[in-house]
C-alpha cells in the first residue's frame, strides 16, 4: 500500500483537529456546567474535565503535525 499523500495527510490532520476540538467544546461544557451546578469536581465529573484536555492535546498535536506537513510541502515546492 502506498504512503499517503501530503494532501491526504493534511486533510486527515485537519479532521483529526476539528474532531479533538469539537470533543473538548463538548466535554469542557459538560464539566463547566456540572462544576456551576453544584457538583464537586470528583469521579465523573472530573474525568470528563480530563478528557476535555486529552481532546485538547489530541487537537495540538495534529496542529503540530499539519505543520510538519506543510512545512515539507513548502521544502518540496521550493526544490
Amino acid at each position: 500500500m502506498p504512503a499517503p499523500t501530503l494532501k491526504q495527510q493534511k486533510t486527515f490532520a485537519v479532521v483529526r483537529i476539528v474532531g479533538g476540538f469539537a470533543a473538548a467544546a463538548v466535554l469542557g461544557y459538560s464539566f463547566i456546567t456540572n462544576v456551576l451546578a453544584g457538583q464537586p469536581a470528583e469521579g465523573p465529573v472530573l474525568l470528563t474535565g480530563v478528557m476535555a484536555l486529552l481532546g485538547l492535546g489530541y487537537a495540538a498535536y495534529y496542529t503540530r503535525n499539519l505543520g510538519r506537513i506543510a512545512e515539507a510541502e513548502k521544502q518540496r515546492d521550493q526544490s
